[in-house]
């Protein structure tokens, strides 16, 4: 283990001890009810009379560029409004649109060419119903020029592949990636470390792309209306349905962007918009449904997508090959790391490698280990084949994991053991963690070497456990807007649709704690006029938006006590707020309701000092498995399930313990049967559709336990870090398998055939 970590608490009263709403239970919040009763609108239950439907013309292959377009015949089908092309005079003239984080790729709202089966390209339509949109797409004369295409980023490294991006990169698919991070870099004597380490062997590592899945297709509603308080310049406003949760995506800033006007003539529509994990990548839709809706007179248009087109997004492929050596004791002593990864195909109105990116599994979490040589190199490749998206942080603690289970296989020592022999510069948190998830999973008691025991019913048992660091994601500067009304309540506006992460409810928690109000005093409401797209739905900004939260919410209370002290004739610091009362310290009995004192307000924007994790790891989780193997079958079932998370501080359990227990089903998914497949011969997905790719269900979600932890050493508000990011890791139920079967198995998901494949390799 490394040193200790020291506590980065930032602000105003960060430091609090005495708690009466935050970290407590039975405030089940606006959203809560929202989703149970059924009042919650998604963007797919947005209708009203008069609404045309709109769709793309998807492309057939895997990668193709429309040689000619006939729309004649298309447009006499009976209910047909409005067919354009991509060389429709306005379409053609939109700004192409390109991400702050990319200088290149940039790519047209509607072009001509499709660059994965299933991409909207050449043609949209807008017609009464479906059914008439689908004729008139069935109706376009389309010739097709097919396209070389790549959908494994292996392949696109070869020597001689076809150049996908010439734009890009004449002489390669070599890309870069999303924040110019170094492809090579190199930490001690790599080299030289493998030559003195006790033990060198070769891990491999291995994930293809796994869908995002949106719960809900696509679908985009806009319409062009006057505004209820009156359009000075004549001018109408534009509805449109808001997704995203950056504020260079989706449809609302896209309006505005596209179109050239400006953000207070664009109105959200929804608060919601359905479960997504970091999917950034938004359909043409986005943008095209206000484009129609305008061109039709401010006709409602809803531009849809079919259940494949939900099926777009998606995590990138990734294979690391790696060199450990490491020493008798179980420390790991060099690592030499070569990382191929995936950039992808453009996401909707948006760059042609739209992938995020954020931050893959290479070797980068090999700094957080008392490693002294690590070298890593990282390749990023085009290829077609879905939209890539983000690719979270803990990812890169699988090959780590991975790692430590080749040591302490090797050693026959627990893995317990070697992480805490290993990872760096995290006590109190790692302690805590390890400690505390042992003790729930009754690790001492269940771990065994690797092939060695078996259950009553002939399966094979195993165990494994893995750390991560937690993500607090807190680079944006939060804007939180407070007001007392006349009412003698504080109010808070947001404008993001929310993907159920009920971040409002941890905010509405904080204010209330840092204001002395009663929590149904305190307002988080949806304000689809707020010209504010940050405020984090992302469960792992929810923490550091809280942060922001805090301290606006201190600086209300302070006017608020000034302007009541004036009242009571005495000084700020004789009273306080309690209970929403203007409270008397010297005599608590003298009290002064804050309705009817005037309207107050106050607007703060800014983040925690130190809202990364970014020179030392302060915040860890540790998860622990165990599955029973089949061996006749290769089926693997979960049957348990441990995750000891640092939360620094808990601000809302419910959704706290909820996050744990979303990212571990998400996990199992992904380790048991989530993988896109691709025909190698047309390029064509084979499985989208919810038969073929199967997810989670409540019937397949093992038994999960969450264990808070808190030493309030994250950068959130009270210390809080990240929770969901953290836990989606497919790795763990891939070492669990090799305890119990005593062999890896090298590439997600662990399908059954490949869990047979390596129990006949060991028996070979």
């Amino acid at each position: 283990m490394g040193a200790a970590c020291e506590s980065i608490l930032s602000g105003v009263n960060d430091d609090r001890t005495e708690f009466k709403y935050v970290g407590t239970w039975d405030h089940p919040g606006r959203q809560s009810w929202d989703m149970i009763s059924g009042a919650a609108m998604y963007p797919t239950d947005i209708w009203m009379p008069g609404t045309l439907t709109a769709m793309a013309l998807h492309s057939p292959y895997g990668h193709a560029k429309i040689k000619s377009l006939d729309i004649s015949e298309a447009e006499k089908v009976p209910g047909v409004h409005l067919v354009l092309t991509y060389e429709d005079e306005e379409i053609a003239s939109m700004p192409k649109y390109k991400p702050a984080y990319f200088a290149f790729g940039e790519s047209p709202l509607l072009g001509d060419e499709a660059e994965f089966e299933g991409d909207e390209v050449g043609v949209v339509v807008v017609a009464d119903n479906e059914e008439a949109c689908k004729r008139a797409l069935d109706a376009v004369a389309v010739e097709w020029e097919a396209l070389p295409f790549i959908t494994d980023c292996r392949e696109a490294a070869k020597p001689g592949a076809p150049i996908l991006r010439p734009e890009m990169n004449p002489d390669s698919n070599m890309t870069g990636n999303t924040f110019g991070a170094p492809v090579e870099w190199e930490i001690g004597n790599v080299e030289k470390g493998l030559a003195e380490s006790d033990h060198v062997e070769v891990i491999e590592y291995g994930r293809p792309m796994w869908s995002q899945f949106r719960s809900m297709p696509p679908a985009y509603f806009s319409y062009w209306d006057n505004d209820p308080w009156g359009n000075p310049d004549g001018e109408k406003m534009c509805y449109v349905t808001n997704h995203a949760h950056f504020p260079n995506n989706g449809p609302a800033v896209s309006a505005f962007m596209g179109m050239g006007t400006y953000a207070d003539k664009v109105r959200a529509l929804s608060p919601y918009m359905a479960s997504r994990y970091c999917d950034f990548v938004e359909k043409r839709g986005a943008l095209l449904a206000p484009v129609l809706s305008k061109r039709l007179g401010g006709t409602p248009v809803r531009f849809v997508s079919t259940r494949r087109q939900a099926f777009d997004a998606a995590v990138p492929q990734t294979y690391i090959t790696a060199r450990i050596g490491y020493n008798n004791d179980g420390t790991l002593h060099a690592v030499q790391s070569k990382n191929v990864h995936q950039s992808g195909a453009r996401g909707g109105y948006g760059d042609k490698t739209h992938g995020h990116l954020v931050l893959p599994p290479n070797a980068q979490a090999f700094k957080s280990t008392t490693c002294p040589n690590i070298y890593s190199e990282m390749a990023y490749y085009v290829t077609n084949g879905a939209c890539t998206t983000a690719d979270p942080g803990k990812d890169m603690w699988e090959p780590v994991n991975l790692a430590f289970a080749h040591i302490a296989d090797a050693l026959d020592m627990p893995i317990t053991d070697v992480i805490m022999k290993n990872v760096s510069v995290t006590d109190p948190s790692l302690s805590a963690c390890m400690d505390a998830g042992k003790k729930a999973f009754d690790w001492d008691g269940k771990w065994h070497k690797a092939g060695e025991k078996t259950l009553e019913d002939g399966r094979l048992h195993g165990v494994a456990a893995r750390a991560c660091w937690s993500m607090t994601w807190g680079m944006i500067s939060y804007n939180i807007n407070l007001r007392m009304g006349v009412d003698g309540k504080i109010y808070m506006p947001y404008a993001e649709a929310l993907i159920g992460t009920y971040w409002p409810d941890a905010v509405q928690l904080v204010i209330a704690e840092e204001m002395g109000m009663k929590l149904e005093d305190v307002i988080v409401y949806y304000a689809p006029n707020y010209n504010n797209w940050q405020q984090g739905d992302a469960a792992d900004r929810g923490s550091t938006c809280t942060w922001a939260a805090k301290e606006a919410a201190v600086q209300l209370k302070q006017q608020i006590l000034a302007t009541g002290a004036a009242l009571f004739g005495v000084t700020a610091d004789e009273v306080d707020l309690v209970d929403s009362m203007i409270t008397l310290k010297a005599d608590p009995s003298q009290q002064m309701p804050i309705v009817g004192i005037g309207q107050l307000a106050v607007g703060y924007c800014g983040k925690p000092e130190v809202p990364f994790q970014s020179d030392v790891v302060r915040t860890m989780n540790v998860d622990f498995c165990e599955v029973a193997v089949d061996p006749e079958t290769g089926l693997v079932e979960i049957t348990d399930y441990v995750s000891a998370h640092d939360f620094g501080k808990v601000i809302r359990p419910a959704s706290a313990l909820g996050q744990i227990e979303m990212a571990l089903t998400m996990a199992e998914g992904r380790a048991l049967r989530e993988e896109l497949i691709w025909d190698e011969n047309t390029g064509v997905l084979l499985n989208g559709n919810m038969y073929d790719y199967k997810v989670p269900t409540a019937l397949d979600q093992p038994a999960i336990e969450g264990v808070p932890v808190e030493t309030r050493m994250g950068g959130g508000a009270y210390g809080s870090t990240g929770v969901a990011h953290a836990h989606t890791n497919a790795g763990l139920v891939g070492l669990a398998i090799q305890n119990a079967i005593g062999a890896w198995v090298n590439q997600q998901p662990f399908t059954p055939d490949k869990v047979l494949a390596a129990i006949a390799s060991k028996q070979a």
